[in-house]
Parts: C-alpha cells; structure tokens; sequence
C-alpha cells in the first residue's frame, strides 16, 4: 500500500512540473538588421568616449650633452719609497693614512757605523790636506818631484771623495717622503734589515684625484682639455664632485677601440679615495632656447617617433625629430613649438582624433 501511495505521489509531481513550460510565451528575437545597428552604436559611443591623460607643455631651456662613463679613481702623484743605503730601521716615525709633506722624515736606520766611518774619514782628510800642503810648499820650491806632488794631491782628493760619499749615505739612511702625500702603505718595522731599494713605504698625492676613462672612438671629435665633468661615487651617495678633463689622449688604442680621456678633480677634504669605482659625465656641449619635453611623451615604433599633440579635446599624432637627452627632457629639433601640449601617460588607449579628458 505504501509502495502505491509513493508511485502516485512522484507521477503528481512529474506532471505537474512538465505542464508549467506549455503556458509561457516565447520572447521575440531581435532581426540581423536590429543587431547590426546596435552594435554600430556601442562602437560609435566607444569611439567617443573621452580617454583620461596627462598632459605637458613644450618649454623652452637649455640642454646639456655629456659622455658619461665609468672609471677607478686614481692619485694625480704617488711614489714607492724605498731605502737608500744599508742598515737596521730604528724608528718608524709615520702610519697607513698620515698625511706628510715632501721631505717629512718616515723612518730612520741605525747610522751609528756609519757615523763612525764618517769621522775617521774626516781625521784622514784633516791629515792628508796638511800633507798635501807641505807637498805644494815643497813643490814650488822644487824640493820634491811632480810625481810626488801628484801622489800627495791624488790622495787627499780621494778621501775628500770618500768623505762625501760616507756623508751621503748617513744622510739617506733618513728615509723622506719624495711627494706630498698621504701614506698608503708601511712596509717596514722596527728592526728590519734593510738593503738598498728595498720598499718601505708607498704614499699618493690626496688633494687631487684623476678618473682616466675609456671613450670610443667615435666620440673622439668631442673631448677637448678644459670641458667640465662630474663625478659622483656610490660610497658617497648624494655628493657630486667638479672637475675638468686635463687631457686627452692623442692615439686610438687598436686593441679596444678607444682612447684614453683624463678628468681632474679638487680633493680638498679627503673624501675620495684612490679606487674607488665612479661614474664620470664629461659635458662636450650645451644649447640655449631648446624645445624641451618630457621623454615619456615619445613614442618610438621602428624608425617612427611621434607624440600625441592635444589641439581643445582631441589628439592628433605629429612626428617629431630629437636632439639631446638629458634626464628626463629630451631636445624636440622639428615637429613641435613652445607652448605646444602633448600627452605623457595614457597613451596606449589613444588613436588619431581620440577625444580625451586631461587629468593630473
């Protein structure tokens, strides 16, 4: 019994459901030609709906063109100190990073054997210059033979050699900065053992510093003595440093392609430091009254460049021919005029005659 009353349920339901579809009517459809038209219109309101941009204005200034390159800092003047003479170093007088002037004294050997010498030469002198004399008295009264009178000359010009010699070395045996400099370098220490030329100290000049740099060859033509650079360094982020190309190098390197351009810079308080890596702008030329834009508003597309020039509500692209960059202004040499409007950002949603809404 239950079975049956459950059959005659679910058959209830099943009509039920399929007879509520009979009763509905079918909605129209809309022609080819209807849709068509529709579609012509959204186009149409598309095409002039107002695209939000920004815009900037064509200025007048003036632009620099640099060189810029990369380079290692590296001392005007530096010099490896040595040892002239043999000896024992007694004192060190000097450390890595003082600062001296040409002719401080650095370090000192023992010069007391050499004192020694120098003395005993000089009794030797004060003896043969006596000697000698008596010979010339002689001679000139024709007591003693030429030969005579020449031996005794010959040997008390001799020691006088050897007692200018033995005072050179005692004076070397003070080893003195040749440059005005700072230390950077000590080779030696108290005690050493030093034999001629052997390295003591190595010094650099610091109140100058030059950057050599590389430059091809195709910019030969615009490096000149005397133009302005400047220099900045990453380990003093935020400073950049004047200075001026010294000079320029008269040979294209064959291997590289490129010669050699010197800039020299004031070092006044130290900051640089020889090796240190820097980024050298040599500026070559500067014009006055450019056309200046912004470079966002160029649009580059193969050997095309344009920027969408705004005239009331509408764009339309102009070509346009550049010069210098700098930063972010680059030079407009045809194509555009001071006052001149054009659009920096939103222009991929631009075409030819697009309507537009300026918003900053």
């Amino acid at each position: 019994m239950l079975r049956l009353m459950f059959i005659a349920l679910w058959l209830a339901a099943l009509t039920g459901c399929g007879g509520g579809s009979s009763d509905g009517e079918a909605k129209p459809t809309a022609s080819p030609g209807e849709r068509a038209k529709a579609k012509a219109e959204t186009k149409a309101a598309f095409k002039r709906r107002e695209v939000p941009v920004s815009v900037v204005t064509v200025e007048l200034g003036s632009i620099d063109a640099s060189y810029q390159a990369t380079a290692t800092l590296s001392a005007v003047e530096e010099a490896l100190v040595v040892a002239r003479s043999q000896g024992v170093v007694e004192t060190i007088f000097v450390e890595e990073g003082m600062a001296v002037a040409a002719g401080t004294t650095l370090a000192q050997l023992d010069t007391r054997r050499l004192s020694l010498d120098l003395a005993r030469t000089e009794t030797n002198v004060e003896s043969l210059k006596r000697a000698f004399d008596r010979s010339k008295q002689l001679f000139e009264k024709k007591m003693i033979s030429p030969d005579t009178y020449d031996q005794a000359r010959f040997n008390y010009e001799r020691e006088v050699a050897t007692l200018a010699l033995q005072a050179h070395d005692l004076n070397e045996a003070t080893i003195r900065a040749p440059i005005a400099g700072v230390i950077t370098m000590r080779h030696i220490k108290v005690g050493n053992t030093l034999q001629p030329n052997a390295q003591a100290f190595e010094m650099k000049r610091s109140d100058l510093i030059e950057a050599i740099v590389a430059v091809p060859e195709q910019e030969l033509l615009k490096m000149a003595p005397g133009q302005s650079a400047t220099v900045s360094v990453d380990a003093l982020a935020g400073r950049a440093f004047a200075g001026e190309v010294l000079r320029v190098a008269p040979e294209v390197n064959p291997a590289t392609g490129t010669f050699r351009v010197t800039v020299q810079l004031p070092n006044p308080d130290q900051a640089l430091k020889p090796g240190m890596f820097a980024r050298v702008d040599i500026l070559y030329d500067r014009y006055e009254n450019a056309r200046l834009v912004s470079r966002e508003a160029l649009i580059t597309e193969r050997k095309r460049q344009y920027v969408y020039l705004v005239s009331d509500k509408t764009v339309t692209q102009r070509d346009v021919e550049t010069g210098y960059t700098q930063d972010e202004k680059i030079e407009v040499l045809s194509g555009l005029e001071a006052g001149d409007q054009v659009v920096v950002r939103g222009q991929s949603a631009l075409k030819e005659g697009s309507q537009i809404r300026v918003v900053q």
